[in-house]
């Protein structure tokens, strides 16, 4: 099979019009309804920076940003810094009418003393903006959806386009065949000396990172050994939260301190949390350093190169959420790379729609790291041993790994009482079955169990790291209200779809699956990925019923049958899933007969 370079173009030209096109809609819709009944936009006063974040007052009465989600904040003229008086103008006439702007990123929310309001914090915020609003506290600021990377899909184009360069025509123009394989593993504990020496044997490494495999620490360590040896490299990623997490680690503290490590694009947080870090505004090989920038910087890079693999090195880490022509663009900038991503998880997110990936067969392209894993020359590998995890959650998550996950991590105590009689004592996963309305994405009774169970953990340890994920917005924006107003807001508290958050490691993860669509919200890389986050336990809540679909993964479905058998419960609805008529102090009481216990408000 071999893939010309038109239906590269072509696939990336269609994935552009479709981001072009869902945002215009967003754009063109009145910001009101943006504002009032999606949930897409905000408006909050403007308290004050601290540590590098921007910290918001935000009404509790409608929806908070969720944490990790990308907004860009505006500053509009007085008035129409109240919504009362937007009428019916667009999100793009109040774009066109702000005076300041930056894209930011929500990174936590919490309770404030006044119980109408929370604080929201945000970061990723640019200079000159937080330099423009810094004089101006109480300032009202309206927050919009954040534009489309096109320029990442179009660098890739660019890419495509180029066809004399021989690096780029070893991933684009190959003969790719479809078979079945298996990854060899690796159970030795120097990893990074491993990866080193089949380095040392071929120039494209490809290794398989299950979660809590170390993928990061192995990284940084065989970073700091290049760099040692006087070599360039540039590790690239998908976020920049991946590229932070390596700058921090101990291996290349040394490297950080002796001004040796560079990044693209830093933003005010970034450079308060890691002030050693040199910023760099165009990439540039520099032997002896490190060089961090994400896919949409490096694509660029990539394209505008001249000359063939100026780069000693090339690291993606988050590989397997790269499209196939990002793997070109690593052959062109390092002369030796390593990719490393896991294929179990999420493949890249695109916005064209799954029926016109498959009529034109665009899926190749899209999950690129699994088809060059198939075709791959050399062995591809696989680490083993998982620092997240006890035995238990390993042994779960191993059904996706062909129970190949060895924990190094003790299970600890159970510190939350109010929930002893479901959990396991040896860590892992629990299944909570209810009665959820089929096609509902929002089922009512279901949704405040899930903030019920959020209330018992921080009543009980109010420091857990806690993340309740969702595979559809519609779902979280459901959730986040109900546990906002239930429990409140708090920094430790995430509230995401699956798809976001890919590399999150958390204490307690609650996995919402609403009756509706199983080929969606069962979908097993997303499976995988929601129920693999937590280093203590996990907790999914789904319709009793969810098992009697015929349309589940093999994996996925052996995953519940076996929790089924041996950690379930079955917590009903008064309703029985058909509406409400019971108020939602009586569905706390029935939720709390269940678990046999009582909260203190």
């Amino acid at each position: 099979m071999i893939l010309d370079r038109k239906k590269y173009w072509q696939f990336l030209e269609d994935e552009l019009k479709a981001e072009t096109e869902e945002f215009k809609k967003k754009y063109l819709t009145t910001a009101i309804s943006l504002l009032q009944d999606k949930d897409e936009m905000f408006v909050a006063q403007f308290v004050k920076f601290k540590d590098g974040e921007m910290i918001m007052k935000f009404p509790v009465t409608r929806a908070l940003p969720r944490k990790g989600e990308f907004l860009v904040c505006m500053v509009l003229p007085p008035l129409l810094q109240s919504y009362r008086n937007w009428g019916n103008r667009t999100y793009r006439d109040l774009y066109k009418e702000r005076s300041s702007s930056t894209e930011c990123v929500c990174i936590w929310t919490q309770p404030s003393d006044d119980k109408r309001i929370a604080l929201v914090g945000f970061s990723n915020v640019s200079l000159d903006f937080a330099n423009f609003i810094k004089e101006y506290p109480g300032l009202i600021l309206t927050f919009g959806p954040q534009h489309p990377p096109i320029d990442y899909v179009m660098n890739l184009q660019r890419l495509v386009e180029q066809k004399n360069w021989p690096s780029i025509s070893s991933v684009l123009d190959s003969d790719y065949i479809r078979k079945e394989w298996e990854p060899n593993l690796i159970k030795q504990d120097y990893v990074s000396d491993f990866v080193y020496n089949q380095l040392c044997l071929s120039d494209t490494m490809i290794l398989e990172g299950p979660p809590g495999t170390g993928k990061t620490y192995m990284i940084a360590e065989l970073c700091a050994r290049l760099c040692a040896e006087g070599k360039s490299v540039l590790v690239t990623a998908l976020t920049n939260r991946a590229l932070m997490e390596i700058a921090e680690k101990l291996a290349v503290k040394e490297m950080l301190e002796d001004g040796k490590i560079f990044k693209t694009n830093i933003t005010l947080d970034e450079q308060k949390e890691c002030k050693s870090l040199e910023s760099i505004k165009n990439i540039s090989p520099m032997p002896s350093c490190l060089v961090l920038s994400t896919f949409y910087i490096a694509s660029g890079f990539a394209a505008d190169l001249s000359i063939d693999q100026p780069f000693d090195y090339v690291i993606m880490d988050e590989a397997s959420q790269a499209l196939l022509p990002m793997f070109a663009a690593s052959r062109k900038m390092g002369k030796k790379n390593l990719w490393v991503g896991d294929t179990k998880q999420l493949t890249p997110i695109v916005t064209l729609n799954d029926d016109i990936i498959t009529y034109n067969n665009y899926k190749p392209i899209v999950d690129g790291l699994y088809l060059l894993a198939e075709n791959s020359s050399s062995p591809v590998y696989q680490l083993t041993t998982t620092r997240r995890f006890s035995q238990r959650s390993a042994d779960y998550t191993g059904f996706f790994y062909s129970g190949t996950l060895i924990a190094n991590n003790l299970p600890k105590p159970n510190d939350i009482p109010s929930l002893s009689s479901i959990l396991s004592p040896d860590g892992g996963p629990t299944l909570i079955f209810t009665d959820m309305p089929s096609g509902n994405k929002t089922p009512e009774f279901a949704t405040m169990l899930a903030a019920y169970i959020v209330g018992c953990i921080l009543h009980d340890n109010a420091k857990k790291d806690i993340a309740v994920l969702t595979c559809m917005r519609k779902t979280t924006k459901a959730i986040q209200k109900a546990i906002t107003q239930t429990v409140g807001a708090h920094k430790n508290v995430l509230i995401d779809t699956v798809a976001r958050v890919q590399g999150l490691t958390t204490d307690i993860t609650i996995f919402f699956v609403p009756d509706y669509s199983y080929i969606r919200t069962l979908e097993p890389h997303l499976f995988n990925v929601a129920t693999s986050r937590a280093r203590e336990h996990t907790i999914i809540i789904a319709d009793k019923y969810v098992l009697d679909f015929s349309t589940i993964d093999k994996n996925v479905r052996r995953y519940l049958e076996t929790l089924k058998k041996e950690k379930s419960i079955y917590v009903p609805d008064p309703d029985h899933g058909l509406g409400k008529t019971t108020s939602t102090l009586d569905y706390q009481r029935s939720i709390g007969e269940h678990f046999v216990l009582k909260i203190t408000k």
